[in-house]
């Protein structure tokens, strides 16, 4: 009986609530709801179509007029944008190594456009594809866009190792000459886009053949692959106790083994922990890759990015490359991203004008300044 009646008191309160929270809505509608004098009719009637008319109240006649057409003429050029984008599957053959005529194909993806100004090949970074790679084609709307697998990664992974850069530049050599012979793409300039190993693969191709690329936008590329892993090995064994910082041993035995066939069981592991890189998921072979030193070959125009929170490549090795290349014209941007290749997540907007700042000044000769360091933790710059 006392359960029953407990039952009644709770239902009556709710359909009580219900109905005020139903009273409440309908006069907070109410208030914001324009009448048809504040909203143009076409706007009204996109409201009453799309169920928004309580967005369309908070604008004057004027404002709605001039932000909604820029609305409009930007959903039209993104339309336009993507009408026009064709995207299909390709492939082409890459040398396996320096020693060894035999070949293996890599697949990608292109997207061309009409009337571009030349071709980006982006190129990801390790234990990634060229899915990721892809979605970068959106920052280049007046270019056509490849973007592929390196060895042993994505597709076609059979009997492949990654090299983390060394080989990888006959995969980075094999693109550009499906670009070059390709009738719909030769021609036009093309530009190197990559970021860590793809940025490190960029350097040792353009380095080694000398006329691949017309420029190149290197992000997060380390200098030394030995360099890397001791930076790695540190901070991975270093830990602070009562304010003191103590260093646990292991680096120097690490160190001596790091390419050794025979250890790789055991190095495989501690590189996942230093370097937050699993290479179980990418069939890995360690060996010395120093782009610092072939870094004074390269004559083309390069932008170098990098990050303030970046544990795997610090700024200062990004900088040594960029101080090191042969090129006068040069771009040094560090960012204030938070991780490994972060920039273009921490400030997207920047990321994409800049890059595209630094093709029309590339491609026009346009650099009244030729080398350039742009510090975001000291201060933010446009230009």
């Amino acid at each position: 009986m006392r359960f029953s009646f407990l039952l009644i008191i709770f239902s009556f309160f709710s359909f009580f609530n219900q109905i005020h929270a139903d009273l409440s809505a309908q006069s907070i509608t109410s208030s914001i709801i324009a009448t048809p004098e504040v909203a143009t009719p076409e706007v009204a009637a996109l409201a009453r179509t799309a169920d928004l008319s309580d967005c369309v109240t908070t604008m004057t006649p004027a404002n709605v007029s001039s932000e909604f057409a820029s609305y409009v003429k930007h959903l039209d050029n993104t339309k336009e944008n993507m009408l026009s984008l064709k995207v299909e599957s390709i492939s082409f053959p890459v040398k396996q190594s320096e020693t060894s005529d035999k070949t293996f194909t890599r697949n990608g993806f292109l997207a061309t456009r009409p009337n571009p100004v030349g071709t980006v090949i982006i190129c990801h970074g390790y234990t990634h594809s060229k899915h990721e790679a892809f979605f970068f084609k959106t920052y280049f709307p007046h270019f056509n866009v490849l973007a592929f697998d390196f060895r042993a990664h994505g597709e076609l992974t059979q009997d492949q190792e990654s090299t983390i850069g060394r080989d990888e530049m006959h995969d980075v050599y094999g693109a550009v000459q499906f670009v070059k012979n390709h009738p719909g793409l030769k021609g036009k300039p093309i530009i190197g886009f990559g970021f860590s190993m793809g940025a490190v693969a960029l350097m040792m191709a353009q380095a080694e053949h000398g006329n691949l690329f017309d420029l190149l936008i290197l992000d997060s590329p380390f200098e030394s692959s030995t360099d890397c892993m001791a930076r790695n090995m540190d901070a991975f064994l270093s830990y602070t106790l009562f304010g003191r910082t103590y260093r646990l041993p292991g680096k120097t035995l690490f160190m001596k083994s790091l390419y050794s066939p025979r250890m790789q069981f055991l190095i495989k592991p501690i590189f996942k922990w230093s370097s937050g890189m699993n290479p179980s998921t990418v069939s890995t072979k360690f060996v010395p890759v120093i782009p610092l030193q072939q870094a004074s070959k390269i004559k083309v125009p390069c932008m170098f990015i990098s990050c303030k929170g970046d544990k795997s490549v610090a700024s200062e090795s990004v900088k040594s490359l960029y101080d090191a290349v042969g090129t006068p014209l040069k771009r040094l941007w560090i960012t204030l991203g938070i991780k490994h290749c972060g920039s273009c997540i921490a400030q997207p907007e920047m990321y994409s004008y800049k890059i595209n700042s630094f093709i029309k000044k590339a491609l026009s000769s346009d650099f009244r300044v030729p080398s350039k360091i742009v510090d975001d933790r000291v201060i933010i710059q446009v230009a």
